[in-house]
């Protein structure tokens, strides 16, 4: 296991560096002058010179993408152009609500779309199947932010029973912060549920199919026990890693949805330092949703080699 583990993040090293190298170069090519931008339009020539001398950005790209990279071989993201504040202090005030965020739609995803795939799975060509392969198709097919406008003109301009936008945390309460998060998290989770529910019902009738199953049956074992302990368990695998895709997934959905829904989180930082072009702010928070891509992807590892014991590594 440790072996692994080293592997996997010794692989992420070189990843990491094509990410951050491509994100300095996208940055750099962008049309727009960062100095300009915080000079103001009323500004001289003479003193948006200065702001560029002082964020180095007058020395070759040769040069600002070596100091670039050493600042980051040494752990230091920058600092953002416009606050002044250190970029790994700004994400870690933004961390909370995008962590909430995201915990609350990978929860609600997964108990929603494990059980609908067994059921339909389970009502195999019946009406309740096709009725879940329907509306998961037609929930697949709409983007997260004309969901997330949907729900806001249903339940908050039409009916009045949730907030537009805005977000509280656990400790101003558990029913205030559920309050804010009930739209924000089906505009996130819509999507996933349809994956994985599909994924859950094609995983399960590939099990259901299989001979230990109609032995199980045989034997006279209850179909919720050959359901859930024999065919759900050696059907998870599949599963799982749709789970581990979704959250990786879900790293975009969520500049959408806190943009939507104005939270405070990352995603929301990344968009306001893009309009702004703050470069190491957009930089830093691109790395960081990186290294929450690489580390999702090391915990499907791990998980492959815990559900099934014949993984080798």
């Amino acid at each position: 296991m440790l072996i692994l583990i080293l592997k996997r993040l010794l692989a992420a090293i070189p990843v990491m560096l094509v990410v951050a190298t491509v994100v300095f170069l996208l940055l750099r090519l962008a049309p727009g002058d960062p100095a300009r931008i915080i000079a103001g339009d009323m500004a001289s020539e003479q003193t948006v010179a200065e702001i560029r001398n002082d964020m180095g950005l007058d020395q070759p790209l040769a040069t600002q993408y070596v100091l670039a990279m050493g600042a980051l071989l040494r752990g230091d993201l920058g600092a953002s152009i416009l606050s002044k504040e250190p970029v790994s202090k700004l994400i870690g005030q933004r961390l909370g609500p995008t962590l909430a965020l995201a915990l609350c739609a990978i929860l609600v995803t997964v108990a929603s779309a494990v059980p609908l795939g067994v059921m339909a799975a389970w009502w195999h060509g019946r009406m309740i199947d096709r009725l879940t392969l329907a509306v998961t198709t037609l929930a697949f097919s709409i983007p997260a932010f004309v969901v997330g406008y949907l729900l806001i003109l249903l339940f908050s301009v039409k009916l009045g029973w949730l907030p537009v936008q805005g977000y509280a945390s656990v400790t101003q309460g558990f029913g205030v912060f559920v309050y804010h998060m009930a739209l924000p998290t089906i505009t996130l989770a819509v999507v996933f549920i349809a994956l994985i529910t599909r994924i859950t019902r094609a995983s399960m009738l590939d099990v259901l199919g299989e001979d230990f199953v109609r032995t199980a049956r045989a034997k006279g074992v209850s179909e919720r026990y050959v359901l859930y302990r024999h065919a759900l368990r050696n059907a998870a695998v599949p599963i799982v890693t749709v789970v581990g895709l979704a959250l990786t997934t879900m790293i975009s959905g969520v500049v959408v949805t806190e943009t939507i829904f104005n939270i405070p989180g990352v995603g929301r930082l990344i968009v306001d330092a893009v309009m702004a072009r703050d470069y190491p702010v957009v930089q830093g928070t691109i790395l960081f949703f990186s290294f929450v891509y690489v580390f999702i992807n090391l915990a499907i590892d791990l998980a492959y080699v815990l559900l099934d014991p014949r993984i080798r590594y």
